[in-house]
């Protein structure tokens, strides 16, 4: 037994000497590199996030009234607030009365008429393609929240709903803010 720990004990003394050679080699390198010790370096004040986030009004219904809420906009997403209408209310909403009576999601893009001015810009609002294409039946509540929601978006001026009272044959018909007696 004793020869054994001889033979482990001469193991161990040359391993522990490569390894005590390789952390000399490594202060000595890093002691050359140039890099001198400092203190804390200013680089300015703290970090701060500038720019203006913009804002979307969507309307939700107190009863049978309709209240503008705003949420904040999603760059790139200009009928955001459409889609927001599907969407259960905030906790500070619902505290306050409000509710929402569009129970699809929404989905919404700009059509311009090449017959009509240029400024005439069409909102279709329409369900999304992974819902089965049925009639809806829309409560007045909910028909006026689509309608002034969609007015609210900046250069809108007229809106189509799938599946809206008066629709025409293919299933569209037009819905207005003003149409009904308790929107604002």
């Amino acid at each position: 037994m004793g020869d054994r720990l001889g033979r482990l004990v001469g193991l161990v003394r040359p391993a522990a000497a490569v390894l005590a050679a390789a952390a000399a080699l490594a202060v000595v390198a890093t002691a050359g590199c140039g890099v001198r010790p400092t203190g804390v370096v200013s680089a300015g004040g703290p970090v701060e996030a500038a720019g203006n986030s913009g804002t979307i009004t969507v309307y939700l219904a107190r009863g049978k009234h309709l209240e503008p809420v705003v949420r904040p906009e999603l760059p790139g997403h200009p009928y955001l607030a459409l889609s927001q209408l599907s969407v259960p209310v905030t906790a500070a909403e619902k505290l306050q009365g409000l509710h929402t009576e569009v129970r699809r999601p929404l989905v919404a893009r700009l059509v311009r008429v090449a017959s009509r001015p240029k400024d005439d810009a069409v909102l279709v609002v329409d369900l999304p393609d992974t819902v089965p294409r049925r009639p809806v039946h829309w409560s007045s509540t909910a028909l006026a929240q689509i309608a002034c929601t969609a007015e609210a978006v900046p250069g809108i001026s007229s809106v189509r709903l799938w599946s809206a009272p008066d629709a025409d044959e293919d299933g569209w018909g037009r819905v207005r803010c003003g149409d009904y007696r308790d929107a604002p």
